[in-house]
């Protein structure tokens, strides 16, 4: 068994700027677990403990979902949050599509993995980068002060954008020291 997720990885530039949002604010009073720089990521699906086989299947399908998308760009949007009601659990830095290419891949991607009946979390996709968790209760106006600074500091990355050329099937291993995410397969999009 493997626990795998779908996504697209970032330019390593990318990953720098973004993580360091986490050096600019001062957040000791608070119970926060931020992503590693490496692990920063854009998830198109989240599949959870699968076996090799169906790793090979799903592989399969993405790669004949890959050759009809064109190569496409996205920008970085404004922070937010979620749970959108209540106490924030995971922040995050929203991405815009510049083109419908990223909904394409997403929508073809859920048709043709249906077949192989994965495990669905039935919520709408919404495009982000994670950058943190939340990781205990905590002071609900010490985190709202903290996300208003990430916020206006992440306005700052605002409007920078990044090409996709591929996806990739990531392996995720846990352990105590933090998720280590390795390629398992890389799926080119269309060859122009």
């Amino acid at each position: 068994m493997v626990r795998a997720f779908l996504a697209i990885d970032l330019p390593q530039e990318l990953k720098k700027e973004l993580f360091s949002l986490g050096k600019t604010i001062s957040y000791e009073s608070l119970k926060l677990k931020w992503v590693e720089e490496e692990n920063l990521h854009l998830t198109i699906r989240f599949f959870g403990n699968i076996s090799e086989n169906l790793v090979e299947k799903i592989y399969k399908k993405c790669k004949e979902v890959c050759k009809e998308i064109d190569p496409f760009e996205l920008r970085l949007s404004s922070a937010g949050y979620f749970p959108f009601k209540g106490t924030p659990r995971v922040i995050w830095i929203g991405i815009e599509a510049l083109s419908n290419n990223l909904f394409k891949l997403n929508d073809l991607l859920k048709k043709a993995l249906k077949p192989l009946k994965l495990k669905e979390n039935g919520e709408k996709f919404h495009p982000h980068i994670t950058l943190l968790r939340v990781k205990e209760k905590t002071d609900p106006s010490a985190l709202k002060s903290f996300f208003e600074e990430l916020k206006k500091e992440a306005e700052k990355l605002e409007g920078k954008s990044f090409f996709v050329r591929e996806i990739i099937i990531f392996k995720s291993e846990l352990s105590p020291a933090g998720p280590k995410y390795t390629p398992l397969k890389i799926i080119p999009l269309k060859e122009k």
